[in-house]
């Protein structure tokens, strides 16, 4: 069958002999062993045709049926056709599939409600499936599906009526007790307490893993990922009836509201949000804005202090509650948990701190010890308004790592990874100031001048005070790259000022631990500074008054100098041209490095032992380059009597040619092991050499040309 399935184009004759003739043990082995339906999901004709065959009455025995649905994976949009099928297969009849296989039906249609290309199709068809309500033997299916799907409009008094019947005549079915509840939310005077009264059922996903697998497939075959955000953003969320009495940040709920307004439950896509932005009516419980995004959307829109105000008011008196709380118990509850993150989400989107979440943290910091829920906190804590520095310190940075710090990498990692997020948020905020600039923007300025400087402190401290790592560093050139990125904006915005890293950290970065993806990363950091600096001092931004010190700038141009004269002049530690700092390292303690280099087997030249050739991280690309151009010269037909065995020096190359092997000169070999690596992805020490040899710009513009 499985074969049929594959193909997609089969006659309906021809599928329904492989359904008979299947058995239903290989059907379930084939589905562990992961087959075409599993790993690629099913194209829409073989979906039409296995559907349109299902529907079809005495076809095949019901476990069968049960093993070919949990197969019917679709790998693109399930069409409104395909519903319609599946609804023109209920009810009774002689033509009907038996009421198993129409269970069946409806459970796929609720796990496939999230991928239908027309979200609008099942509130259509709304009348016809609660008609149906009088079959038992799929009414417990029929409830789930319209708990789903049922809104405001949907609940009229003909069927509150037929229900609370229905109810009476069947002894309380626990199916129809869930879906007289649902329709409570919406009237709650109209259905009293004693009519919904009684066990009802916990609408569950009738299988989640097969869920999971469905959106795997979607995402794959037509990169859905995007699609199904977009979608259910514009939707309310529900979690459905198991979790809402459990839940502390309660779902949206507009009671109350006449025939002619539009509630946000009413909202079915984005199209019709926008349509109906100005008539909205806002929910009972704002604070359901937490957690759901049609909501937020709303908010963020048609912004209103009464609307803050009304979230902030619940904020604050559940957050003091569990402060008061946290008092007695050292480890927070569950629903705070539950808050927190759902806060920490929302302030992704809005970045904007409320005022009794600020409140609760910083009650919270003298009695927190740095572990429980760190990420959680930290992240709520990474949203800290622009204030003066010195006052944030003493009231909550200092507070902040006396309970993170332990004296463990890890601790020092984490606390740093804050800084980064904080840098980053206060990033937004400059750049979000509008022009002109309101009063304060020097002193915010100044803050976060402060607040790098006392980072990037942090970062050193990182290098210097414990053992290396390949995660500490790229901790480290992570808060690197956030704090370059904001930086090169300091062309366009005159609020944004070029602030340098600690020279020791640059060092500390090219020796400790010298890496291919540290010193690409390093060398793209240097390259972006080196730009940034070029352009605002050839051109400064209109209403700037800021200038660059001489000093300043030739202090940075050191780094510069010492990395290439590193990587690639072969004149490392060189203290005597212009701007170099010789790495930092006293002239006395050359000699002795000298002198023993040139005692090893084979002997080394300190001036050339971090080049390209000899660097740790790079004589392993610089042989493979050099290889690569001897197959080349291969591949063209010249004859190579000798290659390369490394590493390459300027003498090398040369005895190289008058032994029959390629004739290569020296600088274009190292344009060569740039190039190299530039094609794999390794592109930072090509921009920096680019942007700071005046010969490679050159080069670099000929080679564009």
């Amino acid at each position: 069958m499985l074969a049929v399935i594959s193909a997609g184009q089969v006659s309906v004759e021809k599928f329904e002999q492989s359904l008979q003739d299947f058995d239903v043990g290989k059907l379930s082995s084939d589905v562990e062993a992961r087959p075409f339906a599993y790993q690629n999901g099913l194209p829409t004709r073989a979906l039409t045709t296995i559907l349109h065959v299902i529907t079809l009455p005495n076809h095949v025995d019901q476990a069968s049926l049960t093993a070919i649905f949990k197969a019917l994976f679709p790998s693109t949009k399930v069409s409104s056709a395909h519903i319609h099928t599946i609804v023109n297969a209920l009810g009774q009849g002689k033509q009907k599939p038996p009421p198993g296989t129409q269970n069946l039906l409806l459970h796929w249609v609720i796990m496939v409600q999230d991928v239908l290309d027309e979200p609008t199709v099942l509130p259509k068809l709304y009348n016809v499936f609660f008609n149906l309500l009088d079959m038992i033997s799929i009414r417990g299916s029929l409830c789930h599906l319209l708990s789903t799907i049922t809104t405001r409009k949907h609940v009229k008094p003909f069927r509150i009526q037929m229900l609370l019947e229905l109810s009476r005549n069947f002894g309380s079915e626990p199916a129809l007790i869930g879906l007289l509840k649902v329709y409570k939310e919406y009237y709650p005077d109209v259905i009293v307490s004693q009519s919904a009264a009684g066990k009802s059922l916990l609408f569950e996903y009738p299988d989640p893993e097969w869920r999971d697998r469905l959106h795997v497939l979607q995402a794959i075959n037509i990169r859905a990922t995007v699609t199904y955000a977009n979608t259910t953003s514009f939707k309310v969320v529900r979690r459905g009836v198991k979790r809402t009495w459990t839940a502390t940040v309660p779902e949206v709920h507009t009671f109350l509201s006449d025939k002619l307004s539009t509630t946000l439950e009413d909202i079915n896509g984005v199209a019709d949000f926008v349509e109906k932005l100005d008539k909205i009516v806002l929910p009972n419980q704002l604070v359901s804005v937490l957690e759901d995004p049609l909501l937020r959307h709303y908010v963020m829109l048609r912004p209103n202090p009464t609307t803050q105000r009304r979230v902030d008011d619940w904020l604050s008196m559940f957050l003091d509650s569990q402060i008061l709380s946290q008092q007695l118990d050292s480890h927070m509850s569950k629903a705070l948990i539950e808050v927190l993150e759902k806060i920490s989400n929302h302030l992704r989107y809005t970045r904007h701190m409320p005022m009794a979440v600020s409140s609760f943290l910083r009650a919270l910091l003298p009695q927190w010890d740095g572990k429980d829920n760190r990420d959680t906190v930290l992240s709520l804590l990474a949203y800290l308004p622009i204030d003066p520095f010195e006052e944030l310190r003493r009231s909550i940075l200092e507070k902040i790592e006396l309970a993170v710090l332990d004296n463990t990498v890890e601790s020092a990692a984490a606390l740093l990874e804050y800084y980064t997020s904080l840098v980053r948020h206060w990033t937004i905020i400059l750049l979000s100031l509008p022009d002109p600039h309101p009063p304060g923007v020097v002193e915010m300025m100044e803050s976060f001048a402060a607040l790098v400087d006392h980072s990037s402190l942090l970062s050193l401290a990182l290098l210097s005070s414990y053992t290396p790592t390949q995660n500490t560093i790229s901790t480290v050139l992570s808060y690197h790259e956030t704090l370059v990125h904001t930086i090169s904006h300091a062309v366009s915005h005159t609020q944004i000022r070029i602030l340098t890293p600690y020279a020791e950290t640059i060092y500390l970065l090219v020796f400790l631990n010298p890496t291919l993806s540290t010193l690409s990363r390093l060398c793209s950091i240097l390259a972006t500074y080196k730009r940034t600096f070029e352009a605002a001092m050839s051109k400064p931004p209109p209403g700037s008054s800021y200038e660059y010190a001489r000093g300043y700038v030739n202090h940075f141009n050191g780094f510069l100098m010492d990395i290439c004269n590193l990587l690639w002049r072969s004149r490392a530690f060189n203290g005597s041209d212009t701007n170099a700092l010789g790495c930092l390292l006293p002239p006395a303690i050359l000699p002795p490095i000298a002198a023993y280099l040139d005692m090893l087997t084979p002997p080394y030249a300190l001036q050339a032992v971090f080049s390209l050739s000899h660097n740790l991280s790079l004589s392993g690309p610089s042989t493979a380059a050099i290889r690569d151009l001897e197959e080349k010269a291969v591949t063209d037909g010249r004859v190579v009597r000798t290659r390369h065995i490394g590493p390459v020096t300027q003498r090398s190359l040369g005895a190289l040619a008058m032994d029959g092997g390629i004739k290569v000169s020296w600088a274009d070999y190292r344009m060569e092991v740039l190039t190299w690596l530039g094609e794999r992805g390794v592109g930072g020490i090509g921009d920096l050499m680019s942007c700071t040899m005046k010969h490679l710009m050159g080069t670099k513009m000929n080679a564009a040309r």
